[in-house]
């Protein structure tokens, strides 16, 4: 058994063989990975383990800001670092996850990089990124931080950082709380549309920010659901 090997319900989920069923029938999960080490251990992740794994960053990142810079500059610089995560965000949710691939490799990809997430929504071990997933990319970032960014690495790095955790711990707020009211509910039914009814807006998770400035907003009293229908109906009745 190869390391990577995909389960074969993975598989034939990716390729659209079988359909799962809805409401409480619904399987919460399913295992991903063959490997059963590689499945426990590196496939999936406690919410709480991206406080663990990169909470240091934050701290020291703010340290370095208001100790080896002017204060201003160095906050500023920090608060560009979470900026950019929310960029990040969206860029990575719209075009890397959305993204609709033909072959049956991509699809495979596809799956494994969102398509769980939307079949399985509420799978408690996999709304936060496991290490699999997440370290990789922390690496990469944090070696183009080095180059790009030089004496203010640790305070682009540290605020980069506060921006994930709070991708990943709002992701996973959205789907296993229920807030009563204020931005937490707000946030919950803005994302919760994005899985049931407008799955090309609302892209963002932690705001609407980048929504917004690209044009993927839509209000939350807007069904995009309900809005293709009526388009699709319209041109129904024109047609001769």
């Amino acid at each position: 058994m190869r390391l990577f090997e995909f389960t074969e319900e993975v598989h034939q989920l990716a390729d659209g063989k079988i359909k799962l069923p809805k409401g409480k029938d619904r399987p919460i999960r399913i295992q991903v990975y063959k490997n059963t080490f590689l499945e426990k251990w590196f496939a999936q992740a406690h919410p709480i383990t991206p406080g663990i794994w990169f909470g240091w960053m934050v701290v020291y990142g703010l340290y370095v800001a208001v100790t080896a810079h002017p204060a201003w500059i160095g906050l500023l610089a920090f608060a560009g670092g979470v900026m950019i995560t929310t960029l990040i965000e969206y860029f990575l949710h719209r075009f890397a996850f959305h993204f609709e691939p033909k072959s049956e490799s991509g699809r495979l990809n596809h799956f494994i990089l969102h398509g769980y997430h939307h079949e399985f929504p509420n799978d408690p071990m996999r709304l936060v990124l496991p290490p699999i997933g997440i370290w990789p990319v922390a690496v990469g970032v944090s070696v183009l931080y080095y180059f790009v960014f030089g004496p203010y690495f640790w305070v682009v790095l540290g605020g980069t950082a506060l921006g994930y955790i709070a991708y990943d711990w709002l992701h996973y707020y959205t789907h296993h709380f229920n807030p009563k009211g204020g931005p937490g509910k707000w946030l919950k039914r803005y994302h919760m549309l994005h899985h049931f009814d407008s799955p090309h807006h609302r892209f963002g998770i932690t705001s609407p920010l980048w929504d917004l400035v690209f044009g993927t907003y839509m209000p939350l009293e807007q069904s995009w659901r309900k809005q293709q229908r009526e388009e699709r109906e319209a041109k129904v009745a024109e047609a001769p």
